[in-house]
């Protein structure tokens, strides 16, 4: 694919929560075998894609899941406390 990924000493970003708005994009890489697959036939730098939405109890990552790796199938949401 071209694409270089090199090794970085980042293993976590603190994100406020505060500062994502509904509709804000999270594109999600996870070198598992899957993704990776999904980025070299697409050409694409990320295999899942997510959404933030704020729901009247709170912030949430909404995303869509068919495989079975995941507790649900289909249409999900993850608290983002939880989801990050």
């Amino acid at each position: 694919m071209g694409y270089d990924l090199p090794p970085r000493e980042i293993n976590f970003v603190d994100i406020d929560e505060k500062m994502v708005k509904s509709g804000d994009f999270f594109g999600v890489t996870r070198l598992d075998g899957l993704n990776p697959l999904i980025m070299y036939g697409t050409g694409s730098h990320i295999g899942h894609c997510t959404t933030a939405l704020h729901f009247e109890d709170g912030l949430y990552i909404v995303e869509s899941q068919g495989n079975q790796l995941w507790p649900v199938q289909g249409i999900q949401r993850t608290p983002f406390a939880e989801w990050i």
